[in-house]
């Protein structure tokens, strides 16, 4: 086997790897969110939408998205690949933040968990118990705050994967700098949020780990044929 024909194979193993963490992460995300609602309630609703979800589903949930969201990792793989020949250090300022976004996205996940046990919580006392929502509140902010430090880290690496792509020279065609992660999922999300009952509120809690699958696919499938 030839450099280039073993890269082009670590390239397609990374992608489909990365791809079938974020498929099932999807499958994880419909258990633990998905309700036959349009996608627009989901949105309103936010976390309180898992008040009358299953405590069953909601661990089963959250747990086989902590199992599968680490194996998106290798999908960045894919991304190194495609963008080292434009430097290799500066490659690795794109992909680590974005291995970061990931980790941070298990603690994410995990949140689900308890914020849906309070929800229930609140929702079987049946009255407005000021130390419950107290205790939601708590877990609302410090799900925002993770959210927010996930947000930050895959908008600097995909300004600065676009940079790259525009920039300088790298694997992938001039189109992928508009495909970049934080782009697609901006593409995706007015689409996914206008989808009626029930389609949509079953889709609309799939659509970050969606937008993980589109890229991954994309960029897999651009940088193997490269280094085929």
């Amino acid at each position: 086997m030839t450099k280039r024909s073993s890269a082009a194979h670590r390239v397609l193993v990374c992608g489909l790897v990365g791809i079938i963490g974020a498929l099932i992460t999807i499958v994880s995300d419909l258990i633990l969110l998905g309700k036959p609602h349009d996608a627009y309630s989901f949105l309103l609703l936010g976390t309180q939408t898992m008040a009358d979800i299953p405590a069953s589903r909601i661990t089963a949930g959250t747990f086989l998205g902590v199992f599968a969201l680490p194996f998106e990792i290798a999908g960045l793989i894919t991304v190194y690949y495609g963008l080292k020949q434009a430097g290799k250090w500066l490659s690795l300022v794109v992909v680590i933040p974005l291995v970061h976004a990931l980790i941070m996205s298990v603690a994410f996940h995990v949140s689900y968990a308890f914020i849906g046990s309070a929800w229930k919580l609140n929702y079987e006392m049946g009255l407005q118990n000021a130390s419950v929502l107290d205790m939601i509140n708590k877990f609302d902010y410090y799900w925002k705050l993770i959210i927010s430090v996930i947000a930050s880290e895959l908008l600097f690496s995909s300004i600065l994967f676009a940079i790259m792509i525009f920039k300088r020279n790298t694997l992938y065609p001039f189109w992928m700098a508009f495909l970049n992660p934080f782009f697609v999922i901006v593409l995706i999300f007015p689409f996914i949020f206008s989808l009626a009952t029930p389609i949509g509120g079953f889709i609309a809690p799939t659509f970050l780990n969606l937008a993980v699958v589109i890229f991954f696919t994309l960029s897999t499938v651009t940088i193997y044929k490269r280094t085929e």
